[in-house]
């Protein structure tokens, strides 16, 4: 009984001290280890690769915006000066193909036509000697005086010795327009292939371009609310000049700055309660995803006396973005790791 009553009194002495811990510790950290922040949302600036100019923007400070809405028009002189000169050699291959085709075909046609004329003008030639040579027999076949070995020689005709002259002339003209057509339409091939690389490089360098030149419209790609416009009309301005910034609806991060005496207290992964400094007293749970790498002056706003100036270390928290908190809100930022901490060590 002795030994029971022992072991409730050890109990009760041991959480009487855990939750005093717990009470001072928790009064301590916050009176050195809160401190206040800004609530803001992560920016998204909208900029150019590429040296443009501004033909025209369709949206204004403050204005919200949703996904595919344009935001600005920008024009690449560069861009269009390609485009157009592109256009104007594709134009210029096809009418080259066309052209060539006809000439080629009309080459063609002009041999053909040539040797068709050849041909008649031969075949006429061989008709007439032999017609002149059968004219001959007839009349040889009256004169008796002549040997009739004589007559029948066909060895030593010249009549027919022109015509097989005759006759080898026509296969030669024919060997010759044959040949000359088969390089004509081997040529046409070869100008057709070349004719349609040629097509295919220029139309995919337009196609790259016109690309590009899409992406001169810009539109939104999220939920947003304009921050800036940081550009006018009619303005030409360097490849990655801010021409506009975009931000969330509601904050997503917390910017914080923590006393110099202290700042040591907080490190990244730690977890914090966000509570907003107005009276509706919103608290949310966030992250400490980034700490200053030095000790800089507290913005004037988070100072208690604006005149006192105030030194410590910039302290970046992630909340989640469905918060209560407005864009620019004070909050004040309560480390609870020390709690967390006591509660996991306790047996």
């Amino acid at each position: 009984m002795r030994a029971r009553l022992n072991n409730m009194k050890t109990t009760l002495i041991w959480g009487c001290g855990v939750l005093t811990l717990v009470g001072l510790s928790i009064f301590y950290r916050g009176e050195t280890s809160m401190f206040y922040g800004i609530a803001e949302a992560s920016e998204t600036v909208v900029s150019s690769e590429s040296a443009v100019e501004v033909l025209a923007i369709s949206v204004l400070p403050g204005q919200q915006v949703h996904v595919g809405d344009t935001l600005i028009r920008l024009r690449r002189s560069d861009l269009e000066l390609r485009i157009s000169e592109l256009s104007r050699e594709l134009e210029g291959v096809t009418g080259k193909t066309t052209v060539n085709s006809s000439e080629l075909d009309s080459r063609v046609a002009e041999v053909k036509a040539g040797l068709a004329i050849r041909r008649n003008q031969l075949q006429f030639e061989i008709k007439r000697i032999l017609d002149e040579r059968e004219r001959n027999r007839e009349m040889t076949s009256h004169l008796q005086s002549l040997p009739q070995n004589i007559i029948g020689a066909d060895s030593n005709d010249a009549f027919l010795l022109k015509a097989h002259a005759l006759e080898r002339e026509l296969q030669s003209a024919e060997s010759s327009a044959t040949q000359q057509i088969s390089l004509l339409h081997g040529s046409q091939g070869l100008q057709r292939i070349s004719g349609k690389v040629e097509h295919t490089t220029i139309t995919q360098e337009l196609d790259m371009l016109r690309t590009e030149q899409k992406k001169l419209i810009i539109l939104a790609t999220q939920e947003a609310v304009v921050g800036s416009v940081n550009c006018h009309v009619g303005e030409k301005v360097s490849p990655f000049t801010p021409l506009m910034t975009l931000s969330a609806h509601s904050p997503t991060v917390v910017r914080g700055y923590i006393h110099e005496k202290v700042y040591n207290r907080v490190a990244l992964g730690n977890q914090v309660d966000v509570v907003s400094a107005g009276e509706r007293g919103a608290t949310v749970r966030g992250e400490v995803v980034g700490v200053g790498s030095r000790i800089v002056e507290f913005p004037e706003r988070l100072r208690k006396i604006p005149s006192l100036i105030i030194w410590g270390r910039e302290v970046m928290i992630r909340i989640p973005s469905d918060n209560p908190f407005l864009l620019g809100e004070m909050v004040s930022v309560n480390p609870v790791e020390v709690l967390t901490t006591i509660l996991d060590n306790k047996p």
